[in-house]
């Protein structure tokens, strides 16, 4: 027999969901269904941590926890009236964890002692018992579960009855599943037989009742990160009265007791005998907001609101084709695990987070007391909050859908009518608002409108940033074509060419998590490519001494003359000039780059059409419609990365544009000596005839260098090769600076198209939200590739990105920020 479940009380039809997101950033970022794992915090929690971290950094970690003293005590007080026992039964430790083998080693165990043990128990759990089974004699008896997956509880009141027992412990909800153990029903029967019960609540805090004299619960240990939204680090243990007295923690630490003569000492009398001197006093206060926001909300009315949460979800997933719920029929609260059949549980995880649906896949090595009984070898665990409505909802349901179909090899317009006869039918019995659920973004899969063509997004512009978007934005899930004007690969434009520099070199700040982005998106970029398209040699760039704003950046030092002819001996700096040594300075691959970013898109689900020209655009309602000399497509977002030509596509801002005609230049050297390698990395020098560029001669081909000077130009007009005078400036400038260089041996042409500032667009065209920009790269734009293609997808799914705040369009344009 087992306790019935805790019956699901009615949806509060006064709680604010809208309001719990609008305090909870992380709603921003994706559809997050990991609250079981570690759920987002509120944003008052988050303010309390930095408070405090900022307090220590003014007063000193002693001086700011005794202004804290206050709130620090407040944690113990909101802590005892959530779990109904007095504050000085509670204690605040680093984790569960932590929390049990304390508890547990302070009953002293020993040989014979039996626990009997419910197969809800935590691995860490399990194995500590089953370690303590090995090294001191301790039995260990797993009970079995009933018919409805729930401790038996005529089982458990049997091994009672078979003879005295040491403890009784289980967890109150299993990380494997929604299961809900009769925690009051374990209680009664181990206070019948006066055995001590240990429940494990670290998954019921914060979204289920837990009060431990009605449930009987003598030991209880939980944490702050999951549903008590609480930081991670952060972890509690009550013990109740008249057992706390008789428990003594194998190791007393400074905190938890007084040493009152040379082989003597006195335990505390409260739980904090539990507890470590040395805390994170910054993640307790959190803890501390944490649980005040529990209190405001009602834990009553967040029971309600997650559980009649879970059985939609639940209902939904459940009339999902291929998609089969493994939670046991005693199972409640706001936890649902489910298979894909044919799919491994972490390849469903890592499809729905390409999709922004977050959640997690817990192996059968999590819960093998569990699991293993019921041929599980791992599941997907979604678990809802209060900051989740009706859009995660469907985005979950929509992409499981999506992903269990693609398993059966079916056509995804069957699966699109099934998800949507699902969504019909919710715990409520209403009608799921279609045409709201259809104007969300990001998608999941095409939608097609009469008419023309319709996508979620286009992008215009196929080079280094279109490319770039094109791939994040294909494999976020959303239906994406992209048109270039020219053939793939095309010389017309920017990103053409063999090489470009990378650096961290920058004369402002503002530059710094930009560029700490790009290096780690290149590395990602890598990856996924399979290839290697950043070769590191350091870089020098140089100045005259008296520059105004000097280059700068982190782990970039400034060298003079001399040191910087030992650093790159190809380079020979005039009098009174300085360089910034940047030692993770390098240069890519450029041709590599732009075909691994539209295969990757490809290989998305991109759609990719070249040779097509885009002769205008146009806000349609919420939406864009793009024409073409083939016809319009209509989109809901739509990306320009024109480059060269975005001032005929934006005229709002095309008298803030020069587009410049650039030429660059192979120069002879050999690849073994000092302009090779060996003797030199990229590098740039400010002279009077422009700032000279280059690269080493890596490639064949020998020393590359350019200026960033030139006339204004038409990107449609003809480009003509490099003049007989521009290469002789250039060779004049080379010169001097490269004095082992030889004569020019072919050139090139590009175009840069430049902003007063010399800093790019990046964000939404101004007055059109629905359309985004990142162009006028000013000829230092292609190193951020891939970190501007993820800005743009992004701000595509509507994602806060502050950091670019500084290259907003908005700012080129009057009353615009700056």
């Amino acid at each position: 027999m087992s306790a019935p479940v805790t019956a699901v009380p009615p949806a509060s039809a006064g709680f604010d969901v809208a309001a719990e997101r609008a305090r909870t950033p992380g709603c921003a970022t994706g559809h997050h269904f990991n609250a079981a794992g570690a759920a987002l915090l509120a944003s008052d929690t988050v303010e309390a941590v930095i408070a405090q971290l900022r307090a220590e950094s003014l007063h000193g970690g002693y001086e700011a926890a005794r202004l804290a003293a206050d709130g620090l005590a407040a944690v113990y007080t909101r802590t005892g009236r959530l779990l109904g026992v007095d504050a000085d039964e509670t204690a605040l430790v680093e984790s569960a964890t932590a929390g049990w083998q304390r508890i547990v080693s302070a009953l002293r165990l020993g040989p014979g002692d039996r626990v009997l043990a419910a197969r809800s128990s935590y691995v860490s759990s399990a194995l500590h018992l089953l370690a303590a089974e090995r090294d001191t004699g301790v039995r260990v008896e797993v009970l079995p579960n009933g018919p409805d997956g729930a401790t038996d509880l005529e089982a458990l009141e049997r091994a009672l009855r078979t003879g005295p027992a040491a403890l009784v412990t289980a967890a109150h909800v299993p990380t494997s599943s929604g299961l809900v153990e009769p925690a009051a029903g374990i209680g009664a029967l181990s206070a019948e037989h006066g055995v001590p019960f240990l429940l494990d609540a670290t998954q019921s805090l914060g979204q289920l009742p837990v009060d431990m004299p009605a449930l009987g619960c003598d030991l209880l240990i939980g944490t702050g990160r999951k549903f008590l939204r609480g930081p991670r680090g952060t972890g509690l243990l009550a013990v109740r009265r008249p057992l706390l007295e008789r428990l003594a923690p194998q190791a007393p630490d400074v905190r938890g007791a007084r040493w009152t003569a040379e082989r003597s000492w006195e335990l505390a009398p409260d739980a904090r005998r539990f507890e470590l001197w040395e805390a994170a006093h910054a993640l307790r206060l959190g803890l501390g907001s944490a649980l005040a926001d529990l209190h405001a909300l009602g834990p009553a009315t967040v029971f309600a609101r997650l559980s009649a949460l879970a059985v939609r979800l639940r209902e939904r997933l459940g009339a999902v084709p291929g998609v089969r719920l493994t939670d046991p029929s005693a199972a409640g609260g706001a936890i649902v695990t489910f298979v894909v059949e044919g799919l491994d549980a972490g390849e469903v995880q890592r499809r729905l987070a390409l999709r922004r649906v977050y959640l997690i896949a817990v192996p059968a090595d999590h819960g093998r007391w569990d699991m293993d009984p019921r041929g599980l070898a791992k599941v997907v665990r979604a678990s809802v909050h209060v900051y989740t409505d009706d859009d995660d909802l469907d985005a979950l349901v929509e992409a499981v859908a999506e992903i269990a179909a693609d398993a059966r090899g079916t056509d995804r317009t069957a699966s699109a009518a099934a998800t949507g006869a699902a969504a019909t039918t919710g715990a409520t019995g209403t009608t799921a608002d279609t045409s709201r659920t259809l104007a969300r973004l990001p998608r999941t899969r095409p939608v097609r409108a009469s008419g023309a063509a319709r996508r979620d997004v286009v992008v215009v512009g196929l080079g280094v940033h279109g490319g770039a978007a094109l791939r994040q934005l294909a494999e976020r899930g959303l239906d994406v074509l992209g048109i270039e004007r020219f053939a793939a690969g095309h010389d017309r434009g920017s990103s053409h060419g063999a090489t470009r520099m990378i650096r961290r070199a920058y004369p402002h700040a503002d530059w710094d998590v930009l560029v700490d982005t790009a290096y780690r998106a290149w590395a990602e970029l890598e990856q996924a490519a399979g290839t290697r398209l950043l070769d590191v040699t350091g870089g020098l760039y140089a100045a005259p001494g008296e520059r105004p704003d000097p280059l700068r950046g982190p782990g970039c030092r400034t060298v003079d003359r001399t040191a910087a002819a030992r650093i790159f001996p190809g380079l020979r700096l005039p009098e009174g000039f300085t360089a910034v040594h940047d030692p993770a300075a390098g240069i890519i691959d450029a041709p590599t780059t732009l075909r691994a970013q539209l295969a990757l898109a490809q290989r998305a689900g991109a759609t990719i059409t070249d040779r097509t020209r885009v002769t205008g655009w146009r806000p349609d309602g919420d939406g864009v419609v793009v024409r073409t000399a083939g016809g319009e497509v209509r989109a809901r977002r739509l990306v320009l990365c024109a480059g060269p030509w975005t001032p005929h596509l934006v005229p709002s801002l095309a008298s803030h544009l020069t587009v410049t005609r650039i030429v660059n230049a192979y120069f002879a050297a050999d690849p073994a000596g000092p302009l090779g390698p060996g003797g030199l990395g990229s590098f740039s020098v400010d002279l009077p005839e422009g700032l000279l560029y280059g690269f080493p001669a890596a490639d064949g081909r020998g020393l590359k260098a350019g200026l960033d000077t030139g006339p204004a130009w038409d990107p449609d007009s003809a480009r003509p090769a490099a003049t007989a005078d521009e290469l002789a400036l250039l060779a004049r400038a080379v010169a001097r600076v490269l004095p082992g260089a030889g004569p020019v041996t072919e050139s090139l042409t590009c175009l840069y198209t430049m902003t007063p500032d010399r800093r790019f667009l990046v964000g939404e065209v101004p007055g059109v939200p629905q359309t985004l920009l990142a162009s006028a790269c000013s000829g230092h734009g292609f190193k951020f590739g891939p970190a501007i293609g993820a800005a743009l997808a992004d701000l595509v799914c509507e994602l806060p990105r502050p950091d670019l705040d500084f290259l907003s369009p908005a700012r080129l344009v009057a009353g615009g920020a700056r």
